[in-house]
């Protein structure tokens, strides 16, 4: 699931960079000018379903752990782990093959 995506149609790499400045819905693979769809909303909403169930395990690990208990510290560990997430975003991007039109299949017959 973590990995950058490449065309479904050419197999085209993308980089980081480009992953991230896309918009979901329809786009054109810059090789083979094939459409495809853009998916954020699931792989997000994944990663930050993790992301959550683990801070609260270890937010509440730390808190029942230690006798002098500091919030900072849980603080410091909740900043680096958002941070964590929002730079593993465009790795949870997937791209969908865009279904043909009837008159583009007949189209790409001829």
């Amino acid at each position: 699931m973590l990995k950058l995506p490449v065309c479904p149609h050419c197999g085209a790499v993308y980089s980081y960079k480009e992953v991230s400045g896309m918009k979901s819905g329809t786009n054109i693979c810059y090789h083979c000018e094939k459409k495809f769809r853009v998916d954020k909303i699931r792989g997000r909403a994944v990663l930050l379903s993790v992301v959550c169930i683990t801070l609260i395990i270890i937010n509440t690990a730390i808190m029942v752990s230690s006798e002098n208990f500091v919030p900072a510290v849980i603080m410091i560990a909740n900043i680096i782990a958002v941070s964590a997430a929002f730079l593993m975003f465009p790795l949870t991007v997937k791209f969908i093959p865009e279904k043909f039109t009837k008159a583009e299949k007949r189209e790409r017959r001829k």
